[in-house]
């Protein structure tokens, strides 16, 4: 669920949070079609197995859950903070996470929760197709010279994930791709005066990579693109185990 690209358009409008220039983690596309290819490939040439939530990269199987720690590394900071997943009996998954974001050139962190639903469409085969819905939750209020900042950010996700599990069930590669609904707001404060900024937009993500599930441990690298006029890549990574 998750994570920042939306951020820096309304951060970047606060005289607290100076924006950056965007450095070499903008390689979206190449790194898009690559890891979406190989997705595809592999599942398709795996002989059918039990998927678990393998259409989102997830290691737990029916009636287990997750616990991990996740980072999210892109231009303007780092995002971390704890995740877990429930994979409940029968066709239905989820997943909640809470942590903060620490934008670089300044020191404020914002707190960021979220949660995802997905579901297993019943189908023969290797490939584990899920719709999937969520929401995404910034926010962060502070003062600066006098002035009193407060900015909310939330994001409704919704799309169609597809996964499997090949190498014996030890790695688990997977991609989902849909629209994601943003709402943003940010209001400066100072005495009597009140300046307020809101906004609205809809874009394309995709969101890929692929996990590796050792016994009781697993871990997952993958990155994760807003598809807006100054979105940049995020690389993710998980680690974490299965109960």
């Amino acid at each position: 669920m998750s994570y920042m690209e939306s951020r820096r358009r309304q951060h970047s409008s606060s005289p607290c949070v100076p924006r950056r220039t965007r450095s070499t983690l903008n390689r979206g596309p190449a790194l898009l079609a690559l890891s979406a290819v190989f997705s595809i490939l592999v599942l398709v040439l795996t002989p059918t197995g039990a998927m678990g939530q393998a259409c989102i990269g997830g290691p737990a199987m029916s009636g287990q859950f997750t616990l991990g720690a996740y980072a999210g590394l892109e231009d303007v900071g780092t995002s971390y903070g704890v995740d877990s997943r429930s994979n409940l009996p029968g066709r239905v998954g989820m997943g909640a996470r809470i942590g903060t974001i620490d934008l670089d050139d300044t020191d404020e962190n914002i707190t960021s929760v979220g949660g995802d639903l997905v579901f297993q469409i019943p189908r023969r085969g290797a490939l584990s197709l899920c719709p999937a819905v969520g929401v995404d939750h910034d926010f962060w209020s502070g003062t600066s010279g006098g002035v009193d900042f407060d900015f909310t950010r939330w994001a409704f996700p919704v799309g169609l994930a597809m996964g499997g599990r090949v190498a014996g069930g030890n790695l688990i590669p997977s991609a989902r791709a849909g629209l994601i609904h943003q709402r943003f707001s940010g209001e400066a404060a100072a005495g009597p005066f009140v300046l307020q900024r809101d906004g609205n937009q809809s874009d394309f993500f995709l969101d890929a990579g692929a996990t590796v599930h050792l016994g009781p441990a697993y871990g997952r690298a993958g990155i994760y693109r807003i598809f807006d006029d100054e979105g940049d890549t995020v690389i993710r990574l998980n680690l974490g185990f299965v109960f």
